[in-house]
């Protein structure tokens, strides 16, 4: 992958990256043969959006309703950085806890691998299930540093209108002290930099195929609040029957789904986007969107370029650490093999996303999502593909 950034490197240095106006290296098919409502934008998939509205400058490419940066393309290598499928081996490990699918989005078999990008062709979207009440349940993940994740609250609601928070279906304060909760270590340079604990929740009665938001927060002098959307129980990930033997006492008997939610530390907040090169910090009055991008088995994907409506003040990809991610400014390629993307200081209101990659010599479309942004607060959004409620 150093080879390939290197070449990156001299190509962005020969056509003026830094200009948006400048294209990438090779642009490849300017046509959609799908008949896109927005127009003839070289973006395969993204047919089924609606209409857009926004108008581009430069080079960037409109894909529902959303303006990117069109991808990277080498000039002797053009598929060298088609976005891929990130293999659990790829990511680095504390030799203890190993990478696996169903905590790390990544694929068990195989690193590089091609995308599952199936449930947004067109005759293979996915039908929402029948909706059944589960019990919701896992652990409060940290992104980046912080101390022990305790006493952390989790709030599961419906998604109301253009993101609104809807109907509260239930809330639990994730607790250390509880059987189920996890050691956490992060990673610097492959040596354990620190450990600490992450808490364990369970909220009964959370519905399935359903759109919810979940809201994490703590104690205000320790954590900055998270808003993640396009989280949704679906019922082939729904777990029955009793846990497996030897699992932790907490753990549900009855039909349960496991998440696990975030929250993230104020200092993090404060660096995050220092290190991206906002100096004064996000503005009063506006927040942070960030997420992955994953393919529609939920894998993590490399080489995503995501776009952001309105536009943060700040868009950046992030380094290949999954314990202490931080913003690689040097990064064009788009997302690293954490698949993750931050956009910082975005006004309070509706916000959209949306992702394209490079596949066969052609620009796809990775999906989208509609979110809201609360003012001091971080709101995230990871693509799984479309959902049922995304096509008509």
């Amino acid at each position: 992958m150093t080879r390939y950034l290197l070449m990156i490197s001299l190509v962005l240095s020969l056509v003026g990256c830094g200009d948006d106006d400048v294209g990438p290296v090779d642009s490849g098919s300017d046509r959609d043969t799908g008949g896109d409502t927005c127009g003839e934008n070289g973006v395969q998939g993204d047919e089924v959006y609606g209409a857009c509205t926004q108008r581009c400058t430069g080079s960037q490419i409109t894909t529902a309703d959303v303006c990117i940066r069109p991808p990277v393309v080498l000039p002797m290598t053009p598929d060298a950085l088609d976005v891929n499928r990130v293999g659990c081996s790829q990511l680095e490990s504390d030799g203890i806890n190993e990478r696996n699918e169903r905590d790390d989005f990544c694929d068990e078999a195989a690193a590089d691998a091609r995308p599952n990008l199936s449930c947004m062709q067109a005759g293979m979207f996915r039908e929402r299930g029948e909706v059944q009440m589960v019990t919701m349940y896992g652990v409060v993940d940290i992104f980046g540093n912080g101390t022990d994740a305790d006493d952390i609250l989790v709030e599961v609601y419906l998604e109301g209108p253009d993101g609104q928070l809807g109907t509260l279906v239930g809330s639990a304060t994730a607790q250390i002290e509880d059987p189920c909760a996890e050691v956490d270590n992060v990673i610097e340079a492959g040596e354990i930099e620190q450990t600490r604990m992450i808490g364990f929740y369970s909220i009964p009665n959370v519905p399935t195929e359903t759109p919810l938001i979940v809201k994490s927060s703590g104690a205000s002098d320790l954590w900055r609040d998270i808003y993640s959307y396009n989280i949704q129980a679906l019922n082939d990930e729904v777990e029955t029957g009793a846990p497996p033997a030897g699992s932790c006492a907490s753990i549900p008997t009855d039909a349960r789904w496991n998440y696990r939610a975030r929250i993230i530390s104020g200092s993090d907040w404060r660096t995050i986007p220092l290190t991206a090169g906002l100096v004064d910090g996000v503005r009063p009055g506006s927040g942070a969107l960030a997420g992955e991008v994953h393919d529609c088995d939920d894998i993590r994907l490399e080489y995503a370029y995501v776009g952001v409506q309105p536009e943060p003040v700040v868009l950046t990809y992030f380094n290949d650490n999954p314990t202490n991610p931080l913003p690689d400014n040097g990064r064009e390629a788009g997302t690293s093999l954490l698949g993750l993307y931050g956009g910082l200081d975005i006004p309070a209101g509706p916000v959209r996303m949306a992702a394209i990659g490079r596949l066969d010599g052609e620009n796809v479309t990775l999906g989208w999502y509609s979110a809201r942004i609360f003012a001091g607060a971080v709101t995230t959004i990871t693509l799984r593909g479309l959902r049922a409620q995304q096509v008509e």
